[in-house]
């Protein structure tokens, strides 16, 4: 079976709806973290900075945001909003949840890791975009393509 050709979905509306996911989610986190409790005593920072309970901060924020929309409709809350969704870019039907969480959305934290000083990996997932194909190394690996949402009209009863 051929894969899907190249997404008509414009660079801006992809960037746009990354960016809104790139800040909902750490401010989600935090409104978690300030919750929870987690990771606001000084005993939480006693033998350096706690990166794991960070990263499952991250992962529990973003499953919390995104994890309805991902398993029903393919969509994170910034894709929701441009009415952007993730396909399979060999059928163009619904991702499998495990995909976009396991190999997807993997390369989720790369924005946030380039502030510390990995600036590259953004790069590099990125770089794909620019391919034929307009597909970032993220939706490589996972067999994804994001796609506009099409919304369906109503059809008129034949007279």
């Amino acid at each position: 079976m051929n894969e899907l050709t190249q997404s008509s979905v414009k660079m801006w509306r992809r960037a746009l709806a990354g960016a809104i996911d790139f800040f909902l989610v750490p401010a989600f986190a935090l409104l978690l973290m300030l919750v929870t409790g987690v990771l606001e005593s000084a005993e939480a920072y006693s033998r350096g900075f706690p990166y794991f309970r960070v990263f499952f901060l991250g992962v529990a924020s973003y499953l919390m945001l995104n994890g309805w929309l991902l398993w029903q409709r393919g969509q994170t809350l910034g894709k929701y909003w441009l009415k952007l969704k993730i396909v399979n870019s060999q059928d163009g039907k619904k991702v499998a949840l495990w995909k976009l969480i396991c190999l997807r959305a993997v390369f989720f934290g790369l924005p946030h890791v380039a502030l510390i000083g990995f600036w590259y990996l953004v790069l590099i997932d990125w770089f794909f975009l620019f391919g034929k194909d307009r597909r970032c190394l993220h939706d490589l690996v996972a067999g994804t393509l994001v796609a506009p949402v099409t919304e369906l009209k109503p059809v008129r009863p034949a007279d």
